[in-house]
């Protein structure tokens, strides 16, 4: 049967083939909701669209301040060169939208080469440059730097003069930096080039803070007269290999204390006066301003635009930044927090040693007090113990979290005696610990997921809990009576999985308690017994530019660029996406208001569908350029956990967001306020969720934002 359906299914891409129309392949997916696996029709080019859609480069073009100081620089390399009566030859790499070409070519480049190997730019940026007027003066490429050759009838006929190129990233070199400017140099480049950016400062801040290290670290859970502890190779690890890039400038300033000023660990010079090493060590002795434990390591970076570093563009947080009062808002280049390879405590007035590596691509820092011994690898650190790759940052944190851990156990204290017997699901979750620590007679889990599960037996073996807990590896519809032989008292979660994206598709927590009916009583609880959906209208502050039309780039039209990267978001993009909304302000611009309501002590199958319009008034002053949406999950008692505000919304003020959890967010389209806002209005959103087949959509009016 199974055949014969998959050679219908080729027999009809074939037709489609046949008559010239677009064809779709037949992929697997995991339903999130439901948490099964499902076939879905999508067309060849999906990926393909998909990743133009998110190539981000708009929100690097709605930066003005890199625009205008990668302006500035090429002004005054342009200036520099005819001063020493040369002609001007300027190599664009990684070109993108043709912006910086087309910048040297309006400032009178007598040549201007550009390379881009990315096929949907390389294509955009031949439009963009034709409209613009300058497709006699730039040459396209569409090649990596690397593959670039030099010589009569070759890609470039000479080796330029001046070198303009962003191939930067949040770590600075994580793009591969060190190895083009260094291919440059030796193969595209004359020796007395000038390059734009010049030079490069990397900075670091040691500070101590309970809120960082809990996205790190898994602390100790302090369960009546006991605890939960970690076991000794996860509480020793040094951490995620991957650098935690963030907003750092939204954390809030009472968090965090600093025990060092800002330093200067590394320095590259692009210009080729001196070489670029691909692994380097700085070891820095710091005083401590203050005492503490050594929990994290923020970090920064600036570019020295000119030659004689006198245009300087600095992505340093505001409290460390030259111009605080006039930042320039970036989500392509953030901030950074490394988590030390050594645990330390410290007084003030140490002396101790910061020590920073870094490899052709990436970070990472420790310190050590007087001696550097061997406790910094040579290599790129890897997490070793499992658990932070089992947990990404927030996900640590929310574990860590003592309030919420707190209402966990209160909610167990609530439901539970010495007899009950409980079953927890949930991915990775420390719920089944905690249960048996506070005298449940038998704990089950479901664990399938096998990183999970091997972190979840090593801390139920650490805590010698294992006449306690049984972990099952199996999805519930599959659990038999020889896997669980005894009737469940409670289902608890928390509930959280590793496939879920949105907020709501935590609900897979419902899904797979249906699969258990069989071992339940009619006593039985089931916990959380229900899921709310709310929305609320926003203003968010910069949040919106990540969407919305470039137009005009310093005074070069990016149209073209606008249409491609607006047709393919709209085929491929999900129209509500997941943001981690305490790094990206925003203001309410109405009250807050339910979408959904799901019990989770009814079957799925029979629940009712629903589709109906939920109204969001707005009524703030400011204009509403967007939706928020999250969840809350009812225990009952009063007992409830939330993925949204932590504090009261107020109308007109910033809402204040968890810490632990991404929100679902909706941008108008084209979010320019002077041309699209919502004032004393009311935004529409249309809810319509099948529980039948775990689909849950939302659709948002009035269309024309």
């Amino acid at each position: 049967m199974i055949h014969n359906f998959f050679q219908k299914i080729l027999k009809f891409k074939d037709f489609l083939q046949f008559k010239g129309l677009r064809m779709s392949t037949f992929v697997s997916r995991v339903n999130r909701i439901t948490g099964k696996m499902e076939w879905d029709f999508r067309e060849d080019d999906y990926d393909y669209k998909q990743e133009i859609a998110r190539s981000a480069y708009a929100d690097m073009l709605h930066d003005t301040e890199r625009n205008q100081l990668y302006y500035k620089g090429l002004e005054i390399a342009i200036a520099k060169m005819r001063q020493r009566g040369q002609a001007v030859h300027v190599l664009d790499i990684g070109t993108g939208t043709g912006l910086l070409s087309m910048m040297a070519a309006k400032l009178g480049a007598d040549t201007v080469y550009a390379c881009e190997a990315f096929k949907p730019m390389t294509e955009c940026a031949s439009k963009i440059i034709a409209e613009n007027g300058f497709a006699d003066k730039i040459k396209l490429v569409p090649k990596r730097s690397t593959d670039l050759t030099v010589g009569q009838g070759k890609d470039l006929p000479r080796r330029a003069n001046i070198l303009v190129t962003e191939v930067f990233d949040t770590e600075l070199i994580g793009e591969g930096a060190i190895g083009t400017f260094t291919h440059a140099h030796k193969q595209l480049l004359e020796e007395d080039c000038i390059v734009i950016p010049s030079y490069a400062n990397l900075y670091v801040q040691v500070i101590t803070s309970d809120l960082v290290r809990r996205w790190n670290r898994v602390e100790d859970i302090v369960v009546n007269a006991s605890r939960v502890t970690a076991p000794d190779e996860i509480s020793s690890c040094g951490g995620a290999p991957s650098l935690h890039d963030l907003q750092l400038d939204q954390l809030p300033m009472d968090t965090f204390t600093v025990l060092t000023e800002p330093k200067r660990v590394f320095r590259f010079d692009f210009t080729g006066k001196t070489s670029l090493p691909f692994e380097n060590t700085s070891i820095l002795d710091c005083m401590m301003m203050n005492s503490g434990s050594v929990d994290a390591v923020f970090m920064w970076w600036d570019l020295e635009m000119d030659p004689d570093s006198e245009i300087i563009l600095s992505c340093a947080p505001r409290w460390a930044h030259p111009t605080p009062d006039n930042m320039q808002w970036r989500d392509h280049w953030m901030q950074a927090i490394y988590y030390p390879y050594s645990q330390l405590t410290v007084a003030k007035g140490d002396s101790v040693k910061v020590i920073s590596k870094h490899d052709e691509y990436s970070l990472w820092f420790d310190v050590a007090m007087d001696t550097v011994k061997d406790n910094c690898p040579e290599e790129h650190p890897i997490c070793r113990c499992g658990a932070h790759i089992s947990y990404g940052r927030a996900r640590m944190g929310m574990l860590n979290d003592p309030d919420r851990n707190k209402l966990y156990m209160e909610i167990l204290r609530k439901n539970f005696t010495p007899e009950t017997t409980c079953l927890c699901i949930s991915d990775g979750s420390l719920l089944p610990l905690i249960a048996a620590r506070l005298g449940a007679r038998h704990v089950y889990t479901v664990e399938i997921n096998h990183l999970c599960n091997r972190v979840v037996t090593d801390f139920i073996k650490h805590n010698g809990l294992q006449d306690r807990i049984t972990v099952l590896d199996k999805i519930p519809e599959e659990i038999g009576e020889n896997d669980l032989p005894e009737k469940i008292d409670i289902i608890i979660g928390e509930p959280i999985f590793q496939t879920s994206v949105l907020p709501w598709d935590n609900m897979c927590f419902w899904y797979l308690t249906q699969q258990l009916t069989n071992r339940l009583t009619d006593q039985s609880k089931v916990l959380p017994g229900k899921m709310t959906v709310y929305a609320i209208a926003v203003n968010y502050a910069d949040l919106w530019k990540i969407r919305a039309d470039v137009g005009l780039c310093e005074g070069f039209s990016i149209q073209e660029f606008d249409k491609i990267i607006q047709k393919s978001s709209e085929e491929v993009d999900e129209n509500v996406e997941p943001h981690p909304l305490w790094e990206y302000p925003c203001t309410a611009a109405g009250n807050q208001q339910c979408l959904l309501d799901i019990d989770f002590t009814k079957p799925a199958r029979e629940t009712s569908s629903v589709d109906n319009c939920v109204c969001l008034n707005v009524t703030s002053e400011e204009p509403c350029n967007g939706v928020a949406m999250w969840v809350e999950f009812d225990f009952g008692n009063g007992h409830v956990t939330s993925t949204g505000p932590r504090q009261p919304i107020r109308i007109g003020e910033k809402i204040i967001w968890d810490y632990h959890s991404k929100q679902g967010v909706h941008l108008f389209y084209n979010n320019h306020k002077s041309a699209c806002s919502v004032e004393d209005s009311a935004i529409d959103v249309r809810v319509n969720f099948i529980p039948a087949e775990g689909k849950l959509d939302f659709k948002f009016s009035p269309e024309w934002l």
